[in-house]
């Protein structure tokens, strides 16, 4: 069963995990096994300028789901993110100590506590500047997916902004969902890093997405993290380490072009 909140999409359930009736309804309804928190504010300026909604969807949200995955005995996976980290020596391996630097992090760590404290046997599976064509392409939703607004942009001819000091491991969704299915059906628990096996700079990366989409470069501005003047502080050197991952289950741990040429293939396949 999948679900959506702000943005109806066919296919799929309506939860608002705010709301103990809209979970309770959803969990009758299908009985889990295993449930994996997926959703939340994912946007990281929206954080900084409406910190109680963060903490009302991202914390208190993430709660109210402990409790009814308790309830019903079903075993929660939990999807979080490099920016738990301050972003001074990334990558990062699962033993680094998290100190984020946004109200974003924040949540996403205070989350983390939470669901380690209340649950025994839980899975985190953190990830790192996540890309790939999903739900949100079928329906109305506006796109927090950068890869995507980079593409929109550039086939319109306008300029985009990128910069040569902001570092992560841009991750394929398709590589992150087959990460977690598998330490699912192995029945892992604890923190794993799951995210693209390259390590770059936002700049190299947006030129990346520029070959694999035969975008004109001429387009791309180079700039500092700095310049952008963005509302929320960011991990300068983000990014996780995926060894811990790759000795542990067999899959695709692909690098940009890799996991680019995929989510081209993609969003050929949602025309």
């Amino acid at each position: 069963m999948g679900t959506y909140c702000s943005h109806e999409c066919v296919g799929l359930f309506y939860l608002d995990v705010r709301d103990k009736d809209s979970l309770e309804k959803v969990f009758s309804l299908f009985k889990p096994e295993v449930v994996v928190m997926a959703g939340g504010i994912t946007d990281v300026d929206l954080c900084t300028l409406k910190p109680k909604l963060a903490r009302d969807v991202n914390i208190k949200g993430t709660m109210n789901l402990v409790k009814k995955t308790k309830e019903y005995d079903a075993r929660l996976m939990y999807v979080s993110t490099d920016y738990v980290f301050d972003g001074e020596k990334g990558p990062y391996s699962e033993t680094d100590k998290p100190n984020p630097i946004n109200t974003y992090g924040r949540t996403k760590l205070e989350s983390e506590n939470i669901v380690r404290a209340k649950l025994k046997d839980s899975l985190i599976v953190r990830t790192s500047q996540l890309y790939g064509a999903g739900v949100a392409e079928q329906s109305s939703a506006p796109s927090n997916n950068f890869a995507l607004k980079i593409i929109h942009n550039m086939q319109n001819g306008k300029k985009v902004y990128a910069a040569d000091d902001f570092y992560s491991t841009p991750t394929y969704a398709g590589s992150l969902s087959e990460i977690i299915i598998k330490l699912i059906e192995k029945r892992a628990s604890g923190i794993y890093h799951g995210a693209g096996a390259e390590f770059i700079n936002r700049y190299n990366y947006v030129n990346k997405i520029a070959d694999i989409f035969g975008l004109d470069k001429n387009l791309i501005q180079e700039v500092k993290l700095k310049d952008l003047k963005l509302k929320a502080a960011r991990p300068k050197k983000g990014g996780l380490k995926i060894d811990n991952i790759a000795g542990e289950i067999d899959c695709r741990l692909l690098s940009c072009a890799d996991g680019l040429e995929l989510f081209k293939e993609d969003l050929k396949n949602h025309e």
